[in-house]
């Protein structure tokens, strides 16, 4: 009796190993329904498996790395639907309950959330989460301090982990030149083609193929607002105020043409003067 008392926490892992490994694969199959996407909390998973958690780790990023492989965004935004974006933040914020070490975790977070501009505070969170446990992470932290600064506009704390991403580093001067850029309130769409071209060139030394696609498009998106800003920049200066609509700038060839915006929706200038897309959701 003893001895049936004692398989009884194997028997119990062993079923919530096979519960995970059959209802993970299930989102990677084609539905015609979105709200079939689902995944098991972590909580559940982490009382069922005892000692196999980090597999299943393991495979809810695998799970997340495939889906986004395989799925199609939508024609006129290029981006997934909200329920979608749901189920990949759900999964790998699993992935990072059941493990927080896992880096290529975080990394695909940064890459299929953050630049598609998915709950920022909450995702950067995590992120931020793992780089103070990954002590030694100097990448982690780059991340987190590039996007307080990029897209949550705080500078304060993206400064704190900057200069923590440079002193784990050992004083890598990218990052010390970033963080200085940052107190100088530097351009800040030139930091994120700096961030971008950076971050390209890392993931292929790396070999993480799967994230360069997503950073390219979105290096090429920025690179055409760069040259919208340089243009209204060259008006400004000739006529000395700012010019009306981005068609005039093309009009009179300061723009050869308007870049196309990876979004799906249209550039437009502000009362500022400043480039913003009908898609933005900054």
């Amino acid at each position: 009796m003893r001895r049936l008392t004692n398989l009884i926490p194997w028997f119990v892992m062993l079923c919530g190993m096979a519960l995970s490994l059959y209802v993970l694969p299930l989102a990677t199959v084609e539905k015609t329904q979105h709200e079939q996407l689902f995944t098991l909390p972590a909580n559940l998973l982490r009382v069922v498996l005892g000692q196999f958690k980090e597999l299943s780790a393991d495979m809810s990023f695998l799970n997340a790395l495939t889906w986004l492989g395989d799925a199609k965004t939508q024609p006129d935004t290029h981006r997934y639907l909200p329920e979608q974006y749901e189920w990949v933040y759900n999964t790998l914020k699993k992935s990072v309950a059941l493990d927080s070490y896992i880096q290529d975790t975080y990394y695909l977070m940064n890459s299929a959330l953050i630049w598609d501009r998915y709950k920022l505070e909450d995702v950067n969170g995590i992120i931020a989460g793992g780089a103070d446990i990954r002590t030694w992470d100097s990448m982690l932290a780059f991340f987190v301090g590039f996007n307080y600064y990029f897209f949550l506009e705080d500078s304060d704390r993206s400064l704190r982990y900057l200069k923590e991403a440079s002193k784990r580093s050992g004083g890598n001067p990218y990052y010390d030149v970033f963080a200085a850029r940052i107190a100088y309130k530097a351009n800040k769409t030139e930091l994120g083609i700096a961030y971008l071209e950076q971050q390209i060139h890392q993931a292929e030394l790396e070999g993480r193929l799967y994230s360069i696609d997503p950073l390219k498009a979105r290096l090429e998106a920025l690179k055409g607002i760069r040259k919208i800003e340089l243009a209204v920049e060259s008006y400004q200066k000739l006529f000395l105020k700012l010019p009306e609509s981005i068609n005039e700038l093309v009009a009179l060839k300061m723009l050869e043409s308007v870049p196309k915006d990876d979004l799906g929706g249209s550039y437009y200038l502000d009362a500022q003067g400043r480039v913003k897309s009908t898609k933005d959701t900054k």
